[in-house]
């Protein structure tokens, strides 16, 4: 017996400290363990062994929960939001989108390897047993009540099991009955943490091909897509379920930060699966707009203006006659500033809903995205890089808006008004550079702006990817060059040419024209060389389609109505006596009223 437990402490001493040799911990063991030990190390005797690998989790016997996906992306059996998606065109899960960016204490300790074989039989066999306790530990009996308490436990010591065998949609139904144990006992940090888990395996078994297309094949049949539309916005309406729980065990918690964070989660969870660069729809709007709030309030958003949907949960409806800023009364102020979201890093999750809006092109909400990030930055108290990024890209996406004045207006009122040392920074140049040549409509001076080899390049380059693009889609006149309209027709530039070959006019002119026959749905060219309208643009009287002349046509009939217009100018004159034809011989104008 002590010859046993000799040599089992031995193993367990070298487990832990790497394999000693007789000189070291340990030397009163017997001569024979000692020698086995010694000869099974590669290294020679005279030389100290090289301490071995500390073995990770999966080697322990006791379940170990699986890491989220932010940490678990480096392994090839864990499935993760973050790389399981094949196409880039897709948006991701929410905790993809909004992933910690490798600062997680988590994400260095390597996550679980799967079980296979034998290994795994034995641990779905005991996830069952657990499962079978906790469901006994909830039935009310004779002698016996619900004990939620157990039940929650062996629920948690079932999930991990599962997890370890890699049955992730198991995992998820014991997570979520983890949860409701929790809850109903008041531990609500114990649920949030089972919700927000159950929340990322939905992500996961629906980007891994469960749903939206990737498990259902190609086919061309239409009832195999519906089914797969179904099972997306089924998935999508469990994963904004579960983060919404989430976020109310934070509320009742008092812990504003996380609540606002499961609340940004639970928006995104709606635009799962769907195309990244198409625009929102109104419901999906309306919940990001809402969760944006949640982090700063609209009272102290000086971009409040240009919310899209819904409206803001600090109205008062009794206003009181002592107002502040805004209009908002100075009692509603205080209350938005004592729920103001300060906790570390939480404006990136601002930033990262405002380049997601971006990337979809709508500039308006993005712009109120980061008035909420200025917002809260700015309340900080400290002059960061972050502020000043914050400050620039405001100004970048105010000027793909088109609006040059908003704007300048903002840089000369609120940006230079801060006092932490702005006006120093190479932040500060860009947004003056940008400005002043949109300002001017120099297209020159805003591609030196912009240059990669320019004097903004720094600047540049510590901007985010999408701020960084969008840059490089400002015009000096319009809306940005990609998916907007613009107010000036064309691009920036003076001598750009129309589609048609002929140059564009001031108001669009031939360019506006031709695109209205477009929209309208035309035909095609008759004969005659012109383009007949669709149906909706027949005539009401003689019900024959009308007709819309080409540019040519466009053009001479401008001309001339323009030569028109300048004659009846000159007849107006001449009656009036304003006339060139009395001037005297040195060619200056002898009229009383001098109109030059």
């Amino acid at each position: 017996m002590a010859h046993h437990y000799k040599r089992d402490a031995s193993a367990n001493r070298n487990a832990l400290f790497g394999g000693m040799n007789r000189g070291g911990i340990g030397s009163g063991g017997s001569s024979s363990s000692s020698s086995s030990s010694s000869s099974a190390t590669p290294s020679s005797s005279s030389s100290r062994p090289r301490p071995p690998i500390p073995p990770s989790s999966s080697s322990s016997s006791s379940p170990s929960r699986p890491r989220s996906s932010s940490s678990s992306s480096s392994s090839p059996n864990v499935p993760s939001t973050a790389t399981s998606s094949s196409s880039t065109t897709t948006t991701q899960g929410p905790s993809a989108i909004f992933a910690p960016s490798g600062r997680s204490a988590a994400s260095s300790v390597p996550p679980p390897s799967i079980l296979s074989g034998s290994a795994k039989v034995s641990k779905l066999a005991e996830a069952e047993n657990y499962r079978l306790l906790a469901s006994k530990s909830m039935t009310r009996g004779v002698f016996s009540r619900p004990d939620p308490i157990s039940a929650s436990n062996y629920y948690r010591r079932a999930a991990d099991a599962y997890a370890r065998c890699g049955e992730y949609r198991l995992e998820k139904l014991v997570r979520i009955a983890s949860g409701d144990c929790q809850d109903g006992l008041g531990a609500h940090a114990t649920a949030a943490v089972e919700y927000a888990r159950a929340a990322e395996l939905v992500e996961m078994t629906m980007m891994d091909g469960g749903g939206g297309g990737g498990g259902g094949g190609t086919g061309s049949g239409g009832g195999g897509r519906r089914e797969n539309d179904d099972d997306l916005v089924k998935r999508r309406r469990e994963c904004r379920k579960l983060y919404a729980d989430a976020a109310r065990m934070y509320e009742l918690m008092g812990e504003r930060g996380r609540c606002a964070e499961m609340t940004m989660k639970s928006s995104f969870a709606m635009i799962m699966g769907t195309n990244v660069n198409e625009k929102l729809d109104a419901r999906a709007l309306t919940c990001i707009e809402a969760a944006i709030e949640t982090f700063v309030g609209d009272p102290l958003n000086d971009k409040r203006d240009y919310r899209r949907t819904g409206t803001s949960r600090y109205v008062d409806v009794d206003a009181s006659a002592t107002t502040g800023r805004g209009g908002w009364g100075t009692t509603i102020i205080e209350l938005a500033k004592n729920n103001v979201v300060l906790d570390s890093y939480a404006h990136e999750y601002l930033i990262r809903a405002g380049n997601d809006l971006v990337r979809r092109k709508m500039y308006e909400s993005a712009l109120y995205a980061y008035g909420a990030v200025t917002a809260m930055l700015k309340l900080e108290g400290y002059a960061t890089v972050s502020l000043y990024r914050s400050y620039v890209s405001e100004c970048v996406i105010t000027l793909a808006m088109g609006d040059v004045v908003a704007a300048r207006n903002d840089y000369e009122r609120v940006h230079l008004q801060d006092i932490t040392g702005y006006l120093t920074s190479r932040e500060c140049a860009l947004e003056e550079d940008l400005i002043r040549a949109c300002d001017d409509m120099d297209v020159e001076a805003l591609e030196g702006a912009r240059g990669k080899s320019g004097p903004n390049r720094g600047a540049l380059a510590n901007l985010d990817p999408i701020i960084r693009e969008l840059v490089g889609e400002i015009r000096v006149t319009g809306r940005a060059a990609k998916g907007g309209g613009g107010r000036g027709g064309g691009s920036g530039s003076k001598d750009e040419k129309a589609k048609d070959g002929t140059t564009a006019t001031r108001g669009g002119g031939i360019g506006r024209v031709e695109a209205a026959s477009t929209r309208d749905g035309t035909r095609g060219p008759t004969s005659d060389g012109a383009y007949v309208t669709s149906s909706d643009d027949h005539d009401p009287g003689g019900g024959v389609a009308s007709v819309v002349p080409r540019a040519s046509s466009v053009d001479a009939d401008l001309e001339r109505d323009t030569d028109a217009y300048f004659e009846e100018m000159d007849d107006i004159m001449n009656k009036m006596g304003l006339n060139d034809d009395d001037d005297d011989d040195s060619g200056g104008d002898d009229d009383e009223i001098d109109l030059r």
